[in-house]
């Protein structure tokens, strides 16, 4: 059905003369906004601008802050998949904003936080136009849907008073205003997405407007540069054609299935990872097939095909207008930019970033079970945004539906598919899990939704004050009227109460509002600057630092290794544009192994100090490699070697190690002419000998230290015990759940160390401190807890936990760790109980075995290997029982575990000879304590009694890597006619 104001038009052609008629096909139609809605999106959005503005962050904040404020300050490329558009807008804000400044230092991070303000504002107040313009056209109770007239002045007062509802309600909800008022992309992301249906609406409803359609296409490949998930909408778009033009839908379901068939079939021919062969992939093959040919069936059915081809040509190309601003990043990475994300000047960086290359892959919730619970939550997480009510006042529409027009109806529907997609549809795919962590970061992903709701809710609040209206009569019915009109139009105060009175979403997620936060600042200043930054920032009559000396500045030119987000976004933010620091060199310690970033450092820093080659990195990759080949560190991650040669490691461990060698290899060249510091994110233990604490992080010496001096750690406390008090005795710190987190994990690093040096007192008062500092945070609660165990004080890591879990009930892991806690207490009071029997002599061969697993799986390694040596000593033991202890030591084998596992060994081949396996085994241990002599002595023997099954098992044997090519043991493997090898089950290290 057309717009009311066609159809208007048409029925004025119908009654006038020819001539008046001829007139009037020429004119154009009437604005499909009137001036209604105009006022309301004005409105809506200076009022929007304005609270934004006001409560914003002054500067840097945490998380991803830094860096997109830096990849917009120097027109740079942040993280998949770039955001292109967004860079370019923000780069227009910093500019206009330059002169604002944050301690006399540059702050473009202002600019880009406004902007953020200025697209939420965008998007509460095109949300408001939406639901004034369509609420207007529903027809009262009792009205005839079929009359065409001008709303009447009182619907357009609902109308407008439910359009700034909406408007009001989605600006204060606590998501969606806590993403307008720091630098992030979700805000125009959301414009985006509501740009999308606010033209795909239009075009419902002036379906002959094919300038619409193609708007709608080149915004929506737009989109796509700047935020993937619109891809989301398609669903909602195919309603779109199908209610609105079916032959225009008809021709594109054909060519998008002909399409998605030749990917599918594309893909089903590729090899497997790793060069080998190719998967079975008969079901895709089959259902490739099927779309391929699905063209021919559509013909078949309705002997009609691409007689819209003009205009899905022009839409192909106005959407590739659209999806060709990826081609900044290529140009912009060219001029090697501080934030260089992926490098995508060279055809692989590009990939990596339009293709998400650095996220994990997802496992959406796709049995009913799964899909129920992320259901659930999803209405969890719906109220939490609203309230109850009006959660319940967005499905009110409903009951009006029966009697709307066709072409609200086909835009309800529009609405409904797109907020199920993006609300339960993307909690199904994102399938995250239901701890307040987890639910922090992907709670984002619903931003599109919540604004998509806030229409709907406009839309249940036009209901109610239709229906009420019709309800009213007599003298009071106006002033009645008007104040329904205004209570709807202020029902958004009661979400902006609710940011400031729920304890429980303000403990969770923080209140939204971050006037005057600037936690983001301290965390860079502070690490970069030291103590004279803090004395600069302190309010008159504040307590000063207790050392004014400590912690002192970085050393000029340092080299600083980032680790969290914030640990290396903020830093950059502070070298890059704040300018407080730009000596520093500023290197991320999680992405070493990842070649395109080790690109970008090297066209930032490859000049002033020494970068890795990438035969240097892929030296370390091969390092690593060889030791969990050799056993000599465990398999932490999965390893696959292409045709070529090229090795890939999967898993954060495995990575995480790597990154370990290069890292150590930049300290070791450099640490000569600079000086090196951590912020630090996973351990990497080869720092802990050299690391000290230095007031927010941690300093590396040159040499590894012997401990820490009395000085160092009266300096550490006394200055973490001012600063707790000082960020605990805020109540803007309070309510900045990000902050919380951030200083959290720092301190939790600090007491890593002390407990690392065995430094017991200090690391239990470092660690209660990062726990008072964020409660919820799971790092500081399961390293604590951990750190308890290890003093065997299971009471405490429990108690720790019970705490922990009341706040965060919907945490497993924290269930799962405290069963696992009540198991090892069990495993604890049992291996005293065989103690006591070792003690009084009256213990079994069986009970001492029983003893020394239990201290495996406890973790008291010291306990298990002085009990082994014990066992060894004694000279009755049957052979089997040598066998046995190689066996339990072989599980991630250390140095010490190597040694036992060998002279175990020894033992038992003493008295059974004849076991080729076992000689084996003797073999590969040798090899990984670096005794290849002897190891190939050892398999001279193993072959002697194994025979050629045992030169087969050598052949594929991975932990003989290292021996491929000696010529000795190549001569070893030549076959002869010598049969009796069998392996030992269960033994590998």
């Amino acid at each position: 059905m057309k717009d009311k104001n066609m159809q208007q038009i048409s029925s004025e052609a119908k009654t006038s003369s020819p001539g008046a008629a001829a007139a009037q096909s020429t004119r154009r139609p009437a604005p499909f906004f009137l001036r209604d809605d105009w006022i309301v999106f004005l409105i809506t959005f200076l009022g929007a601008a304005g609270f934004y503005a006001y409560t914003q962050a002054p500067t840097v904040t945490l998380e991803d802050s830094g860096e997109l404020v830096v990849a917009a300050d120097y027109l740079g490329v942040p993280h998949p998949p770039g955001y292109p558009l967004w860079t370019i807008i923000a780069w227009i804000f910093t500019r206009i904003f330059s002169f604002v400044k944050y301690y006399g230092q540059p702050n473009p991070a202002w600019g880009v936080n406004f902007c953020s303000g200025v697209f939420g504002a965008l998007t509460c107040a095109a949300a408001a136009m939406l639901v004034s313009r369509v609420g207007r056209n529903f027809p009262a109770p009792g009205a005839d849907p079929a009359d065409d007239r001008e709303p009447g002045m009182i619907q357009r007062l609902i109308g407008a008073a439910a359009g700034l509802a909406a408007g009001g309600l989605l600006a204060f909800n606590s998501l969606f205003w806590s993403q307008s008022v720091i630098a992030e992309v979700y805000t125009i992301n959301a414009f985006l997405h509501i740009l999308v249906l606010l033209l795909a609406g239009m075009w419902i409803y002036r379906s002959k407007d094919n300038r619409i359609l193609y708007w709608l296409s080149f915004i929506f490949g737009l989109s796509i540069t700047n935020c993937q998930p619109i891809i989301f909408l398609g669903p909602a778009m195919l309603v779109v054609f199908f209610c609105t033009d079916r032959p225009l839908f008809r021709d594109l379901m054909a060519l998008g299935l002909f399409a998605i068939g030749g990917y599918l079939l594309y893909t089903a021919q590729q090899p497997a990872p790793g060069g080998g062969p190719a998967p079975a992939h008969t079901l895709k093959t089959i259902i490739a097939i099927l779309m391929l040919a699905a063209p021919g069936g559509i013909w078949l059915l309705s002997r009609k095909l691409l007689t819209e081809w003009r205009r899905i040509i022009i839409m192909a190309l106005c959407f590739a207008l659209g999806l060709s601003f990826f081609i900044y990043m290529p140009i912009a990475s060219e001029f090697n930019p501080p934030m260089n994300w992926g490098y995508p000047r060279t055809w692989e960086g590009f990939k990596h970033a339009v293709s998400r290359g650095q996220y994990q892959a997802l496992t959406p919730a796709l049995n009913l079970k799964d899909f129920s619970r992320q259901f659930i939550m999803y209405l969890r997480e719906l109220e939490i945004q609203f309230t109850f009510l009006m959660a319940l006042a967005g499905i009110l529409w409903v009951f009006i539906l029966r009697r709307v027009r066709h072409c609200d109806r086909v835009w309800l529907a529009t609405l409904t598919v797109a907020f199920l997609v993006l609300s339960i549809g993307m909690m199904v795919f994102l399938n995250p899990a239901h701890d307040v962590q987890s639910m922090f970061i992907a709670r984002v992903q619903l931003v599109q939704a919540a604004a998509v709701y806030t229409i709907f809710i406009g839309y249940g609040l036009v209901t109610v004050l239709q229906s009420c209206t019709a309800a009213l009569a007599g003298r009071l019915r106006r002033p009645l009227l008007a104040l329904l009109l205004a209570l709807a139009a202020l029902s958004p105060l009661a979400l902006l109460h609710k940011n400031y009175a729920d304890e429980e979403l303000v403990r969770n997620y923080g209140g939204a509002e971050l006037r005057e936060h600037d936690f983001g600042w301290q965390f860079g200043n502070y690490q970069l600057r030291g103590v004279e930054a803090i004395i600069e920032e302190l309010a008159q009559g504040e307590e000063p630092p207790p050392n004014p000396a400590y912690p002192p500045p970085m050393g000029s030119n340092a080299v600083f290794y980032g680790g969290t987000d914030p640990g290396r976004f903020v830093p950059t933010y502070m070298i890059y544009s704040a300018l407080v620091r730009p000596d520093v060199f500023l290197i991320t310690q999680n992405a070493l192994a990842d070649n395109t970033y080790m690109n970008v450092m090297r066209d930032l820093y490859g000049d002033q100090i020494w970068i890795p080659t990438p035969q240097d990195v892929n030296a370390a990759f091969q390092s690593y490699v060889q030791d969990v080949q050799a056993g000599r560190i465990p398999p932490s991650a999965s390893i696959v070697i292409d045709p070529s040669g090229k090795v890939s490691v999967q898993g954060v461990q495995g990575v995480m190690e790597i990154n370990g060698i290069i890292s150590k290899m930049i300290f070791e060249y450099n640490k000569w002419r600079h000086a090196f510091y951590v912020e630090e994110s996973y351990v990497i233990a080869w720092m802990y000998p050299y690391m000290e604490p230095h007031g927010l992080i941690l300093k590396i010496n040159n040499e590894p230290l012997p401990g820490l001096t009395p000085e160092m750690v009266k300096n550490d406390m006394d200055f973490w015990d001012w600063y707790t008090r000082r960020l605990l005795a805020s109540e803007k710190f309070q309510r900045d759940v990000t902050a919380r987190k951030s200083f959290s994990k720092l301190r939790c690093a600090i007491a890593g160390l002390y407990a690392w040096r065995r430094m017991f007192d200090e690391a239990e008062i470092a660690f209660r401190q990062a726990v008072d500092l964020c409660p919820l945070s799971p790092e500081a609660n399961f390293r604590m807890a951990d750190f308890y165990l290890q003093l065997g004080r299971h009471g405490d890591a429990l108690q720790l936990l019970e705490a922990n879990l009341k706040l965060d009930p919907r945490n497993d892991k924290i269930s799962g760790f405290m069963n696992q806690i009540r198991e090892m207490e069990q495993m604890h009071r049992r291996a005293v109980e065989l103690q006591n029997e070792i003690s009084q002599g009256t213990a079994t061969l069986d009970g001492v075995f029983e003893l020394a697993a239990i201290f495996m799986r406890i973790g008291r390694e010291p306990q298990f290997l002085d009990l082994a040596r014990q066992i060894m000593q004694n000279t009755n033991l049957p052979p089997q029982a040598y066998l046995k202890l190689a066996e339990l030591a072989s599980p991630n084998a250390s140095p010490a575990r190597l040694d036992l596992m060998r002279t175990a060994l020894d033992q038992y081949l003493q008295r059974e000879p004849a076991n080729a396996g076992a000689w084996k085994e003797l073999a590969c241990i040798q090899l990984a304590m670096g005794q290849r002599d002897q190891a190939l002595q050892t398999l001279r023997r193993a072959v002697k009694v194994g025979g050629n099954p045992l030169r087969e098992a050598l052949r594929q044997d991975q932990r003989l890597a290292p021996l491929h090519t000696n010529p000795s043991f190549q001569q070893l493997l030549q076959p002869a006619a010598e049969p009796g090898f069998h392996p030992i089950p269960g033994l590998v290290f």
